[in-house]
Protein backbone atom coordinates (compact mmCIF):
# COMPACT_ATOMS: atom_id res chain seq x y z
CA UNK A 1 0.00 0.00 0.00
CA UNK A 2 0.99 3.53 -0.98
CA UNK A 3 1.32 6.28 1.66
CA UNK A 4 0.92 9.58 0.85
CA UNK A 5 4.02 10.75 -0.23
CA UNK A 6 4.37 8.17 -2.56
CA UNK A 7 0.56 8.44 -3.61
CA UNK A 8 1.50 12.06 -4.47
CA UNK A 9 4.69 11.56 -6.42
CA UNK A 10 2.87 8.97 -8.58
CA UNK A 11 0.10 11.67 -9.23
CA UNK A 12 2.29 14.31 -10.78
CA UNK A 13 4.05 12.09 -12.47
CA UNK A 14 0.95 10.30 -14.16
CA UNK A 15 0.08 14.54 -14.66
CA UNK A 16 3.60 15.50 -15.85
CA UNK A 17 3.10 12.27 -18.36
CA UNK A 18 -0.47 12.36 -19.00
CA UNK A 19 -0.55 11.45 -22.92
CA UNK A 20 2.01 8.53 -22.42
CA UNK A 21 -0.19 5.75 -22.53
CA UNK A 22 2.50 3.38 -21.55
CA UNK A 23 3.51 5.44 -18.78
CA UNK A 24 -0.19 5.50 -17.51
CA UNK A 25 -0.47 1.72 -17.73
CA UNK A 26 2.01 1.19 -15.96
CA UNK A 27 1.22 3.40 -12.87
CA UNK A 28 0.23 2.27 -9.32
CA UNK A 29 -2.59 4.34 -9.14
CA UNK A 30 -4.55 2.73 -12.18
CA UNK A 31 -4.97 0.11 -9.43
CA UNK A 32 -6.09 2.55 -6.42
CA UNK A 33 -8.35 3.99 -9.31
CA UNK A 34 -9.67 0.44 -10.25
CA UNK A 35 -8.47 0.93 -13.76
CA UNK A 36 -5.71 -1.85 -13.76
CA UNK A 37 -5.50 -4.53 -16.22
CA UNK A 38 -7.50 -3.19 -18.78
CA UNK A 39 -7.19 -2.82 -22.35
CA UNK A 40 -8.48 0.91 -21.83
CA UNK A 41 -6.04 1.45 -18.71
CA UNK A 42 -4.43 4.53 -20.39
CA UNK A 43 -7.60 6.64 -21.63
CA UNK A 44 -9.49 5.36 -18.59
CA UNK A 45 -6.47 6.89 -16.46
CA UNK A 46 -6.53 10.18 -18.74
CA UNK A 47 -9.65 10.95 -18.75
CA UNK A 48 -10.33 10.30 -14.29
CA UNK A 49 -7.43 12.67 -13.76
CA UNK A 50 -8.53 15.01 -16.09
CA UNK A 51 -12.22 14.88 -14.81
CA UNK A 52 -10.78 15.49 -11.15
CA UNK A 53 -8.74 18.78 -12.41
CA UNK A 54 -12.35 20.23 -14.36
CA UNK A 55 -14.13 19.67 -11.31
CA UNK A 56 -11.86 22.15 -9.73
CA UNK A 57 -13.09 24.65 -12.50
CA UNK A 58 -14.81 27.20 -10.77
CA UNK A 59 -18.05 28.70 -11.58
CA UNK A 60 -18.59 31.39 -14.58
CA UNK A 61 -19.04 34.06 -12.29
CA UNK A 62 -16.12 33.91 -9.73
CA UNK A 63 -13.38 36.67 -10.97
CA UNK A 64 -10.76 35.55 -13.31
CA UNK A 65 -8.08 36.90 -10.79
CA UNK A 66 -9.71 34.81 -8.22
CA UNK A 67 -7.30 32.10 -7.14
CA UNK A 68 -9.37 29.96 -7.12
CA UNK A 69 -9.15 30.43 -10.85
CA UNK A 70 -5.07 30.61 -10.44
CA UNK A 71 -5.70 26.74 -9.00
CA UNK A 72 -7.72 25.28 -11.16
CA UNK A 73 -5.89 27.00 -14.27
CA UNK A 74 -2.27 26.28 -13.72
CA UNK A 75 -3.53 22.32 -13.88
CA UNK A 76 -5.60 22.84 -16.72
CA UNK A 77 -2.40 24.55 -18.77
CA UNK A 78 0.31 22.66 -17.20
CA UNK A 79 -1.36 19.43 -17.65
CA UNK A 80 -4.26 18.68 -19.53
CA UNK A 81 -2.55 20.79 -22.32
CA UNK A 82 0.79 20.00 -21.27
CA UNK A 83 1.78 23.64 -21.87
CA UNK A 84 5.71 24.11 -20.70
CA UNK A 85 5.71 25.90 -17.20
CA UNK A 86 7.27 29.44 -18.27
CA UNK A 87 4.29 29.72 -20.70
CA UNK A 88 1.80 28.89 -17.89
CA UNK A 89 3.53 31.05 -15.84
CA UNK A 90 3.76 34.08 -18.32
CA UNK A 91 0.01 33.31 -19.51
CA UNK A 92 -1.60 33.39 -15.80
CA UNK A 93 0.81 36.91 -14.83
CA UNK A 94 2.77 35.47 -12.28
CA UNK A 95 6.37 34.04 -11.50
CA UNK A 96 7.48 30.64 -12.15
CA UNK A 97 7.81 30.73 -8.31
CA UNK A 98 4.41 31.60 -7.44
CA UNK A 99 3.39 29.65 -10.19
CA UNK A 100 4.72 26.31 -8.38
CA UNK A 101 3.17 28.00 -5.25
CA UNK A 102 -0.14 27.61 -6.50
CA UNK A 103 -0.11 24.37 -8.25
CA UNK A 104 1.29 22.63 -5.33
CA UNK A 105 -2.32 24.11 -3.33
CA UNK A 106 -4.25 22.80 -6.44
CA UNK A 107 -2.47 19.53 -6.13
CA UNK A 108 -3.03 19.35 -2.49
CA UNK A 109 -7.21 19.45 -3.38
CA UNK A 110 -6.83 17.28 -6.31
CA UNK A 111 -4.78 14.61 -3.88
CA UNK A 112 -8.05 15.16 -1.53
CA UNK A 113 -10.83 14.84 -4.24
CA UNK A 114 -9.55 11.84 -5.88
CA UNK A 115 -8.72 10.52 -2.24
CA UNK A 116 -12.59 11.10 -1.14
CA UNK A 117 -13.66 9.68 -4.70
CA UNK A 118 -12.15 6.36 -4.81
CA UNK A 119 -11.73 5.78 -1.09
CA UNK A 120 -8.04 5.89 -1.18
CA UNK A 121 -6.34 4.86 2.36
CA UNK A 122 -2.41 5.11 2.77
CA UNK A 123 -0.31 3.16 4.75
CA UNK A 124 1.00 4.25 8.20
CA UNK A 125 -1.93 7.65 8.43
CA UNK A 126 -4.63 8.49 6.20
CA UNK A 127 -4.16 12.54 6.71
CA UNK A 128 -1.07 14.69 6.05
CA UNK A 129 -0.13 16.44 9.20
CA UNK A 130 -2.00 19.80 9.99
CA UNK A 131 -0.27 22.55 8.72
CA UNK A 132 -1.34 26.07 7.23
CA UNK A 133 -0.99 24.90 3.84
CA UNK A 134 -3.36 21.60 4.13
CA UNK A 135 -6.19 23.58 6.12
CA UNK A 136 -5.85 26.16 3.49
CA UNK A 137 -6.49 23.50 0.52
CA UNK A 138 -9.53 22.44 2.79
CA UNK A 139 -10.60 25.44 3.01
CA UNK A 140 -10.67 25.73 -0.89
CA UNK A 141 -12.01 22.59 -0.95
CA UNK A 142 -15.17 22.58 1.44
CA UNK A 143 -16.31 26.14 0.75
CA UNK A 144 -15.80 26.85 -3.30
CA UNK A 145 -18.48 28.97 -3.15
CA UNK A 146 -16.43 31.79 -1.58
CA UNK A 147 -13.62 31.65 -3.98
CA UNK A 148 -13.52 35.15 -5.40
CA UNK A 149 -17.71 35.09 -6.11
CA UNK A 150 -19.11 38.08 -5.56
CA UNK A 151 -21.29 37.67 -2.21
CA UNK A 152 -24.98 37.36 -2.83
CA UNK A 153 -25.71 40.17 -0.01
CA UNK A 154 -23.31 42.07 1.23
CA UNK A 155 -22.12 43.17 4.65
CA UNK A 156 -23.02 45.15 7.29
CA UNK A 157 -19.61 45.96 9.18
CA UNK A 158 -21.14 46.90 12.50
CA UNK A 159 -23.49 44.54 12.81
CA UNK A 160 -21.53 41.75 12.18
CA UNK A 161 -19.38 43.27 14.74
CA UNK A 162 -21.37 43.24 17.09
CA UNK A 163 -22.68 39.54 16.77
CA UNK A 164 -18.90 38.33 16.87
CA UNK A 165 -18.25 40.42 20.00
CA UNK A 166 -21.32 38.77 21.38
CA UNK A 167 -20.51 34.93 20.34
CA UNK A 168 -16.44 35.55 21.28
CA UNK A 169 -17.35 36.85 24.41
CA UNK A 170 -17.14 33.53 26.33
CA UNK A 171 -14.10 33.27 25.16
CA UNK A 172 -12.83 36.50 26.23
CA UNK A 173 -14.53 36.02 29.49
CA UNK A 174 -12.37 32.72 29.80
CA UNK A 175 -9.18 34.25 29.18
CA UNK A 176 -9.86 37.43 30.92
CA UNK A 177 -9.86 39.44 28.14
CA UNK A 178 -12.08 42.83 27.25
CA UNK A 179 -12.73 44.33 24.13
CA UNK A 180 -12.98 47.77 23.26
CA UNK A 181 -14.61 48.74 19.61
CA UNK A 182 -14.19 52.28 18.26
CA UNK A 183 -16.18 52.83 14.84
CA UNK A 184 -15.45 55.98 13.23
CA UNK A 185 -17.98 57.40 11.45
CA UNK A 186 -20.78 55.90 9.33
CA UNK A 187 -18.97 53.09 7.65
CA UNK A 188 -19.86 51.82 3.94
CA UNK A 189 -21.44 48.53 3.30
CA UNK A 190 -18.07 45.72 2.12
CA UNK A 191 -18.37 43.80 -0.66
CA UNK A 192 -18.18 40.49 1.36
CA UNK A 193 -20.19 37.88 2.49
CA UNK A 194 -21.29 37.84 5.89
CA UNK A 195 -20.88 34.52 6.77
CA UNK A 196 -17.29 35.22 5.35
CA UNK A 197 -17.00 38.38 7.30
CA UNK A 198 -17.66 37.09 10.49
CA UNK A 199 -15.68 34.06 10.27
CA UNK A 200 -13.11 36.36 9.79
CA UNK A 201 -13.13 38.11 12.36
CA UNK A 202 -14.12 35.34 14.71
CA UNK A 203 -10.72 33.57 13.41
CA UNK A 204 -8.80 36.55 14.07
CA UNK A 205 -10.46 37.61 17.46
CA UNK A 206 -9.83 33.71 18.38
CA UNK A 207 -5.88 34.12 17.93
CA UNK A 208 -6.13 37.33 19.39
CA UNK A 209 -7.39 36.67 22.59
CA UNK A 210 -5.14 33.61 24.34
CA UNK A 211 -2.18 35.89 23.01
CA UNK A 212 -3.42 39.08 25.01
CA UNK A 213 -4.42 37.00 28.00
CA UNK A 214 -1.43 38.71 29.82
CA UNK A 215 -2.80 42.53 29.55
CA UNK A 216 -6.46 41.82 29.37
CA UNK A 217 -7.15 44.43 26.43
CA UNK A 218 -8.66 43.65 22.88
CA UNK A 219 -8.77 46.98 20.79
CA UNK A 220 -10.36 46.87 17.20
CA UNK A 221 -10.90 50.30 14.84
CA UNK A 222 -13.07 50.32 11.94
CA UNK A 223 -12.78 53.40 9.81
CA UNK A 224 -13.40 53.80 6.02
CA UNK A 225 -10.68 54.56 3.54
CA UNK A 226 -10.78 56.26 -0.26
CA UNK A 227 -11.87 53.00 -1.57
CA UNK A 228 -12.07 50.15 1.42
CA UNK A 229 -12.87 50.09 5.13
CA UNK A 230 -10.16 48.90 6.92
CA UNK A 231 -10.25 47.25 10.75
CA UNK A 232 -7.90 46.66 12.90
CA UNK A 233 -7.14 44.17 16.03
CA UNK A 234 -4.61 45.22 18.17
CA UNK A 235 -3.66 43.93 21.39
CA UNK A 236 -0.55 43.93 23.30
CA UNK A 237 0.88 40.53 25.12
CA UNK A 238 3.53 40.68 28.05
CA UNK A 239 4.15 36.87 28.29
CA UNK A 240 5.53 35.84 25.52
CA UNK A 241 8.09 37.12 22.79
CA UNK A 242 6.90 39.97 19.82
CA UNK A 243 4.95 38.25 17.06
CA UNK A 244 5.33 34.73 18.78
CA UNK A 245 1.97 33.02 17.80
CA UNK A 246 1.55 29.54 18.73
CA UNK A 247 0.63 26.33 16.33
CA UNK A 248 -3.28 27.08 16.99
CA UNK A 249 -3.21 30.68 16.51
CA UNK A 250 -0.84 31.18 13.75
CA UNK A 251 -3.11 28.79 11.51
CA UNK A 252 -6.38 31.07 12.72
CA UNK A 253 -4.53 33.83 11.17
CA UNK A 254 -3.45 31.75 8.24
CA UNK A 255 -7.42 30.58 7.64
CA UNK A 256 -8.79 34.43 8.13
CA UNK A 257 -6.09 35.60 5.37
CA UNK A 258 -7.27 33.29 3.11
CA UNK A 259 -10.72 34.02 3.88
CA UNK A 260 -10.22 37.68 3.01
CA UNK A 261 -8.01 37.47 -0.09
CA UNK A 262 -10.45 35.20 -1.69
CA UNK A 263 -13.25 37.92 -1.14
CA UNK A 264 -10.90 40.69 -2.61
CA UNK A 265 -9.49 41.56 0.61
CA UNK A 266 -6.38 41.73 2.09
CA UNK A 267 -5.10 40.98 5.87
CA UNK A 268 -1.91 41.64 7.11
CA UNK A 269 -0.21 40.94 10.80
CA UNK A 270 2.76 42.90 11.87
CA UNK A 271 4.56 42.96 15.63
CA UNK A 272 6.62 45.02 17.25
CA UNK A 273 8.08 44.89 20.58
CA UNK A 274 5.17 43.29 22.38
CA UNK A 275 2.05 44.23 20.30
CA UNK A 276 0.71 42.80 17.65
CA UNK A 277 -1.74 44.49 14.72
CA UNK A 278 -3.83 42.64 12.12
CA UNK A 279 -5.25 45.13 9.54
CA UNK A 280 -7.97 43.86 7.29
CA UNK A 281 -8.92 45.82 4.15
CA UNK A 282 -12.27 45.07 2.35
CA UNK A 283 -13.50 46.52 -0.71
CA UNK A 284 -16.46 48.69 -0.02
CA UNK A 285 -19.20 48.03 -1.76
CA UNK A 286 -19.97 50.26 -5.10
CA UNK A 287 -17.74 53.04 -4.09
CA UNK A 288 -15.20 52.84 -6.97
CA UNK A 289 -16.76 54.95 -9.74
CA UNK A 290 -16.48 53.88 -13.73
CA UNK A 291 -17.56 55.42 -16.73
CA UNK A 292 -19.06 53.37 -19.28
CA UNK A 293 -19.22 55.42 -22.79
CA UNK A 294 -21.12 52.96 -24.93
CA UNK A 295 -23.85 54.41 -27.41
CA UNK A 296 -26.53 51.04 -26.55
CA UNK A 297 -28.32 51.49 -23.95
CA UNK A 298 -29.07 47.95 -23.70
CA UNK A 299 -25.03 46.93 -22.76
CA UNK A 300 -24.83 49.97 -20.63
CA UNK A 301 -27.78 48.25 -18.09
CA UNK A 302 -25.81 44.99 -18.74
CA UNK A 303 -22.36 46.40 -17.42
CA UNK A 304 -24.44 47.62 -14.69
CA UNK A 305 -25.76 44.16 -14.00
CA UNK A 306 -22.79 43.26 -14.24
CA UNK A 307 -21.34 45.65 -10.98
CA UNK A 308 -24.29 45.35 -9.16
CA UNK A 309 -23.25 44.08 -5.34
CA UNK A 310 -19.31 44.71 -6.20
CA UNK A 311 -16.92 47.28 -5.26
CA UNK A 312 -17.57 48.97 -8.47
CA UNK A 313 -20.31 51.72 -9.38
CA UNK A 314 -21.04 51.79 -12.67
CA UNK A 315 -22.36 55.10 -14.45
CA UNK A 316 -23.25 55.32 -17.97
CA UNK A 317 -22.64 57.76 -20.83
CA UNK A 318 -24.19 56.87 -24.37
CA UNK A 319 -23.05 60.06 -26.31
CA UNK A 320 -19.57 59.77 -26.92
CA UNK A 321 -19.65 63.92 -27.21
CA UNK A 322 -20.31 64.12 -23.80
CA UNK A 323 -17.87 61.92 -21.95
CA UNK A 324 -15.55 64.32 -21.15
CA UNK A 325 -17.95 66.53 -19.76
CA UNK A 326 -19.00 64.17 -17.27
CA UNK A 327 -15.66 62.28 -16.84
CA UNK A 328 -14.06 65.55 -15.96
CA UNK A 329 -16.86 66.15 -12.86
CA UNK A 330 -17.36 62.34 -12.08
CA UNK A 331 -13.06 61.74 -11.69
CA UNK A 332 -13.47 57.75 -12.35
CA UNK A 333 -10.92 55.54 -11.18
CA UNK A 334 -11.53 53.42 -14.54
CA UNK A 335 -13.04 54.42 -17.96
CA UNK A 336 -14.62 51.79 -20.38
CA UNK A 337 -15.04 52.92 -24.05
CA UNK A 338 -16.95 51.00 -26.96
CA UNK A 339 -15.48 51.89 -30.15
CA UNK A 340 -18.21 51.31 -32.89
CA UNK A 341 -20.12 54.60 -31.98
CA UNK A 342 -21.69 57.51 -34.24
CA UNK A 343 -19.91 60.70 -34.80
CA UNK A 344 -17.08 60.24 -32.50
CA UNK A 345 -15.85 56.37 -32.56
CA UNK A 346 -14.08 55.12 -29.21
CA UNK A 347 -10.66 55.79 -31.08
CA UNK A 348 -11.47 59.40 -30.87
CA UNK A 349 -12.58 59.38 -27.30
CA UNK A 350 -9.27 57.45 -26.11
CA UNK A 351 -6.72 59.67 -27.86
CA UNK A 352 -9.10 63.29 -25.70
CA UNK A 353 -9.21 61.36 -23.12
CA UNK A 354 -5.22 59.76 -22.68
CA UNK A 355 -4.90 63.73 -23.82
CA UNK A 356 -6.76 65.42 -20.86
CA UNK A 357 -5.15 67.00 -18.14
CA UNK A 358 -7.29 65.05 -15.18
CA UNK A 359 -8.02 62.28 -16.84
CA UNK A 360 -4.98 60.84 -18.70
CA UNK A 361 -3.63 58.56 -16.16
CA UNK A 362 -7.34 57.01 -15.59
CA UNK A 363 -7.13 53.40 -16.66
CA UNK A 364 -9.29 52.81 -19.82
CA UNK A 365 -10.70 49.72 -20.78
CA UNK A 366 -11.79 49.40 -24.37
CA UNK A 367 -14.61 47.51 -24.75
CA UNK A 368 -15.50 46.06 -28.44
CA UNK A 369 -17.18 43.81 -30.69
CA UNK A 370 -14.16 44.17 -33.08
CA UNK A 371 -10.81 42.18 -32.68
CA UNK A 372 -8.48 45.05 -32.03
CA UNK A 373 -6.95 44.33 -28.80
CA UNK A 374 -2.92 45.25 -29.93
CA UNK A 375 -4.17 48.55 -31.73
CA UNK A 376 -6.19 49.43 -27.93
CA UNK A 377 -3.09 48.86 -26.00
CA UNK A 378 -0.75 50.53 -28.30
CA UNK A 379 -3.15 53.83 -28.27
CA UNK A 380 -2.93 53.83 -24.70
CA UNK A 381 -5.67 51.77 -23.05
CA UNK A 382 -4.61 49.43 -20.30
CA UNK A 383 -7.18 46.77 -20.74
CA UNK A 384 -9.39 45.06 -23.58
CA UNK A 385 -12.53 42.82 -23.40
CA UNK A 386 -14.26 41.77 -26.77
CA UNK A 387 -18.22 41.58 -26.87
CA UNK A 388 -20.05 39.68 -26.08
CA UNK A 389 -18.48 39.78 -22.73
CA UNK A 390 -19.35 37.66 -19.13
CA UNK A 391 -19.36 38.99 -15.81
CA UNK A 392 -16.67 37.41 -14.73
CA UNK A 393 -14.25 38.64 -17.79
CA UNK A 394 -15.40 42.42 -17.23
CA UNK A 395 -15.10 42.25 -13.67
CA UNK A 396 -11.63 40.38 -13.75
CA UNK A 397 -10.69 43.41 -16.37
CA UNK A 398 -11.91 46.04 -13.69
CA UNK A 399 -10.00 44.55 -11.01
CA UNK A 400 -6.58 44.14 -13.36
CA UNK A 401 -6.84 47.81 -13.87
CA UNK A 402 -7.33 48.92 -10.49
CA UNK A 403 -4.48 46.93 -9.82
CA UNK A 404 -2.68 48.89 -12.30
CA UNK A 405 -3.32 51.86 -11.02
CA UNK A 406 -2.61 51.32 -7.58
CA UNK A 407 -5.63 52.83 -5.76
CA UNK A 408 -6.33 49.52 -3.83
CA UNK A 409 -4.03 46.92 -2.67
CA UNK A 410 -3.90 43.94 -4.35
Amino acid sequence: MLDRKEYEKHLRACLNRLHDPAFLRRSPLAALFGVANRHDTPSAMRRILTEAIQALEPTADAPADSRAWRMYESLYYRYVEQTPQEDVARQLGMSVRQLRREQQAALEALTLQLQERFNVSFDGTTDPPANEETAETALRVEVPWLMGMPPETPAELERVLANVIEVARPLAAKHGVEIDVRLSGCLPPVAVDPVVLRQILLSLLGAAIPWSSSTGQINIEAKTLQWEVETVVSCICLARQAGTLLPDEHLKVAMARELAEASGGKLSVTSSDSSLRAALLLPALEQLPVLAIDDNEGTLRLLQRYTTGTRYRLIGVRHPEDALDVATRLLPQIIVVDVMMPRVDGWEVLGRLREHPQLGSVPIIVCSILAQEELSLTLGASGFVQKPVSRRDFLAALDHAIQLKGTICP
